[in-house]
């Protein structure tokens, strides 16, 4: 078997089928693994950065048993119950998203939601006309919403765009990598079901406290200790085929190996580039994926400017920040904080020192210890191909980890795993693609 992309979706198939004893090989591009998850030593500052901020949350049960699998959750920095911070530069004033300990859901979220400061009470009266339709919402009835934006949607329960910008998008464009008038009813509905109105701590927050690399190359290990081949460095150019299924795969240097199946771990559009162009009209799916930036702005400040270990901001040019620091555990008079800019579309064609002067301006506006304080580095990380775009009508587009091609499986988030583009929904899809050739063979 050969797997093709080695971030977490492949990682997860080709630890699944090595462990269930399929001789597995894993095609990786770059010379290391991750994906759109991973870390890197920046020889000009001299620090490990992680190549923009991932974090999961407790109802990512995936990603969560994928770490307890690895032996890796005390690298884990989770919090016990929600608690989101969220501040207004415009005032300075810092409100709370959080769960009371104890409540059931959703009404873990009311004391949090009256004390909000950065909604009207009208707003916030309104808030209701939207979750209860939410919580009581199935999966047939939200499927259905697919064609919807999730912003109409929230318009037409009373919600005002002042309550989107400051309650709806703080979730969902993290979340989705857009805000509400881009992304599907369908997809955001589920975000919200699934973390915040069927379990109180469904939306606990997750992050690593070492460079995220550490998860896929612990995966990437134990892969191998399971006898596992891998072949880093080296592309997967085409596909080879015998007019009726997969052969093997041809790499880059022309070298052709041979392949009882092919698990295709890999961006859609990359996934349209490996098929022979008899089999293009079968995936004409793939054709309807758009994909979305994140940008990052990693920053050393001489001192510290932020003691949460990560805050919501309501700046488009901040969105939230992240204490490094704090999260990695790192003692020291200077501070590294990153703000991770989702749904980036204009910073993604801004020159780095345009976007980092915004950021930096922004978080100056919002923290007061920041208005004082140097900044002594800073580096810009853009993933232009971060996400897919969960807009209206997508749903119907994603396809299943299984093909009409018996031995080509497909894994990736963009596959349909219901689940946004998230390390959640990788991990799901790679699993999926093992278990359907596992149920195959």
């Amino acid at each position: 078997m050969v797997v093709v992309g080695g971030g977490l979706a492949g990682l997860s198939a080709a630890l699944d089928l090595a462990e269930a004893g399929v001789p597995t090989t894993l095609v990786e591009r770059r010379p290391f693994v991750g994906g759109k998850a991973y870390s890197f030593h920046d020889s000009v500052n001299g620090v490990e950065l992680d190549n923009g901020q991932h974090i999961y949350l407790r109802c990512c049960t995936a990603y969560i048993a994928l770490l307890d699998r690895l032996r890796l959750r005390g690298s884990m920095r989770l919090q016990e119950q929600l608690r989101l911070p969220v501040v207004d530069p415009r005032t300075q004033q810092m409100s709370a998203i959080e769960a009371s300990a104890g409540v059931p859901a959703p009404l873990h979220l009311l004391m949090s939601i009256l004390r909000y400061r950065h909604l009207s009470w009208r707003d916030k009266a309104m808030l209701g006309r939207a979750m209860w339709p939410m919580l009581r919402m199935g999966d047939r009835g939200r499927r259905r919403l697919d064609d919807v934006s999730f912003g109409d949607w929230l318009r037409a329960r009373g919600q005002s765009d002042a309550v989107i910008d400051r309650f709806w998008d703080l979730i969902v464009l993290p979340t989705c990598n857009d805000r509400s008038d881009a992304v599907s009813a369908q997809q955001a509905i589920l975000v919200f079901q699934l973390g915040l109105l069927r379990d109180p701590h469904g939306a606990d927050i997750g992050v690593a406290k070492q460079g995220l690399s550490v998860v896929a190359e612990a995966a990437l290990g134990a892969f191998q200790a399971a006898g596992g081949e891998t072949l880093l460095g080296s592309a997967a150019r085409a596909l080879d085929h015998d007019g009726e299924r997969v052969t093997g795969v041809v790499l880059g240097n022309g070298e052709r190996r041979a392949a009882a199946g092919v698990v295709a771990a890999l961006p859609p559009h990359r996934v349209a580039e490996l098929l022979p162009e008899e089999w293009r009209g079968r995936f004409s799916a793939l054709d309807q994926f758009e994909l979305a930036p994140i940008v990052n702005v990693h920053v050393e400040w001489d001192r510290a400017v932020l003691r949460e270990p990560f805050v919501a901001v309501l700046d488009p040019s901040v969105q939230y920040v992240f204490n490094r620091s704090l999260i990695t555990e790192q003692d020291g008079p200077t501070q590294w904080v990153t703000c991770s800019l989702s749904g980036a579309h204009a910073e993604a064609s801004m020159a780095q020192g345009a976007v980092a002067e915004a950021a930096i301006a922004g978080m100056r506006r919002a923290f007061p210890a920041a208005a004082e304080a140097e900044v002594l580095r800073w580096r810009v990380v853009k993933e232009m191909e971060a996400t897919f775009r969960p807009r209206p009508g997508l749903g119907r587009f994603r396809l299943g980890t299984t093909t009409s091609v018996r031995n080509l499986l497909l894994a990736g988030a963009w596959t349909d795993t219901e689940w946004p583009a998230t390390m959640e929904s990788a991990v799901r899809s790679g699993q999926a693609a093992a278990r359907g050739w596992l149920e195959r063979t």
